[in-house]
């Protein structure tokens, strides 16, 4: 028979015989508290599950953003490459603008100088009109003799004998009625800027240097707006809207 005198006695008949321990583990702890380590046990296998699946969902979506990384990089060079081409394709477009802007400005130029003297005429009132330079101007070398005589003789400096051999069209012609000697410096252009009426201005007063004789300024242009012919009458140049 097992006598029990203090607790040192419990606790050696408990090491020595498992199926007291369990009885008093039994009468000590609840029901829960007995199955936490089975229930304990069965957690650890399922966390383990759940984070091997996450790993591999981790590893799955590394992937992923790798691939991802790797379509915006293509992308990338894709959409430079599209840049590159726009900007290929915006020269091009600048090449051609240019060249139908030239080619516009000639038929332009062309289309006034045909009719430079019935332009004149009606616009400036001038008669005997004569083209010293410009379209069909079959006088041109003699205006380019006087051009260099005025340069020999000091009147005009080398910028200005440059000048003056720039202007677009250069008439001669009768003021009417009073039927004095009259020159004309006229610049052409499609669209008119400010720049073509002072570029006017300058040079028809180097050419009324070199022809001792009044010069007007007049530009000819098909579109002409309001801010223009404020600017053009500040500076005392004729406008004649002639439609291309």
């Amino acid at each position: 028979m097992t006598t029990v005198n203090d607790i040192a006695d419990i606790l050696r008949i408990v090491r020595e015989q498992p199926e007291w321990a369990d009885a008093l583990r039994g009468a000590l702890l609840s029901q829960e508290l007995l199955e936490l380590p089975q229930r304990f046990a069965e957690f650890v296998i399922t966390a383990d599950k759940r984070f091997a699946a996450l790993e591999s969902d981790v590893a799955e979506l590394k992937s992923d953003v790798a691939e991802l990384k790797s379509d915006v990089a293509g992308l990338k060079d894709d959409v430079r490459g599209i840049k590159e081409d726009i900007v290929d394709i915006k020269g091009e477009l600048r090449k051609h603008t240019g060249d139908i802007g030239n080619l516009r400005g000639r038929d332009y130029e062309r289309k006034v100088g045909d009719n430079i003297r019935s332009i004149v005429s009606q616009h400036l009132n001038l008669r005997k009109v004569r083209v010293l330079k410009g379209h069909r101007g079959f006088d041109e070398m003699s205006f380019f003799d006087l051009i260099d005589d005025a340069h020999d003789r000091g009147i005009i400096d080398r910028q200005q004998r440059i000048d003056v051999g720039n202007i677009d069209i250069v008439l001669q012609g009768q003021d009417h009625p009073e039927g004095a000697v009259v020159y004309a410096a006229l610049e052409i252009s499609v669209e008119v800027a400010d720049g073509d009426i002072a570029r006017a201005s300058a040079r028809a007063d180097i050419l009324r240097q070199v022809m001792g004789e009044q010069s007007l300024p007049v530009v000819i242009g098909a579109n002409i707006d309001r801010s223009r012919r404020e600017f053009a009458a500040q500076q005392g140049v004729t406008l004649i809207a002639i439609a291309d």
